[in-house]
């Protein structure tokens, strides 16, 4: 009888549709950055081939005019300029910004005109460039009163400054026009600087603010334990 025939014959698992493979990821990361050069074929030339990232199948690939990354969590995005230069100094996907969830996008002016700058969001955070103010990172509470006042195009203007996190758990941030602050004991406190300095508290029936109405009433819903969602 044949050999064949009479060896024990050994199970092997077999993945499920939903699993996927290390190459099989390889693949579709490499397909996915092609697709985002072609994209944006100002990147230019690849600088060498692509790089995995830490323990799992995450993928970069670097360009002549920036970098294209990829995770099965957030498809591939570029990052380029000073936007990717302080994501990597922060750490990169590493960091508590992780990996982007956009592509570099410009910054705009209140009336929705393009101003000197660019940003980009990530899993934990965004950063805002401007030639005036530099690279800086919101996250947190902060980056979501900000979105919810309109960022940069809002009263508060661009972050001048990193997000920080102070004594008794309190994260806040400086802007063009103002200041965000708050901690879950006593919730957002938004600062309007100016010719109409003042202060808004969730809560606080005295205040008068810079704030247009729609923004006002945003304000008004922040009781320390909301946490709005991106």
């Amino acid at each position: 009888m044949a050999e064949w025939m009479t060896a024990p014959v050994r199970a092997e698992r077999v993945p499920s549709d939903d699993e996927s493979r290390p190459a099989d990821l390889f693949l579709v990361a490499a397909a996915a950055i092609g697709a985002k050069r072609t994209e944006h074929g100002w990147l230019g030339e690849p600088r060498g081939r692509h790089e995995r990232l830490g323990e799992g199948q995450q993928y970069l690939r670097r360009f002549d005019g920036g970098a294209v990354c990829w995770s099965s969590r957030t498809g591939a995005h570029e990052v380029h300029g000073p936007v990717a230069e302080c994501w990597e100094a922060h750490g990169a996907e590493t960091s508590i910004l992780g990996f982007p969830i956009t592509d570099s996008a410009p910054v705009a002016w209140p009336d929705g005109s393009t101003r000197p700058g660019g940003h980009a969001h990530f899993e934990g955070g965004s950063i805002y460039w401007s030639p005036e103010h530099g690279a800086r990172v919101v996250r947190g509470m902060v980056r979501d009163i900000w979105a919810l006042l309109g960022w940069e195009r809002g009263a508060l203007g661009l972050p001048v400054g990193d997000t920080e996190l102070g004594d008794e758990g309190v994260l806040s941030a400086r802007f063009e026009h103002g200041r965000i602050a708050w901690s879950s004991a006593d919730g957002p406190l938004v600062e309007i600087s100016g010719s109409e300095a003042s202060a808004h508290r969730a809560g606080a029936s005295d205040a008068t603010s810079a704030l247009d109405p729609a923004s006002e009433r945003l304000l008004g819903r922040l009781t320390p334990g909301f946490a709005p969602q991106d």
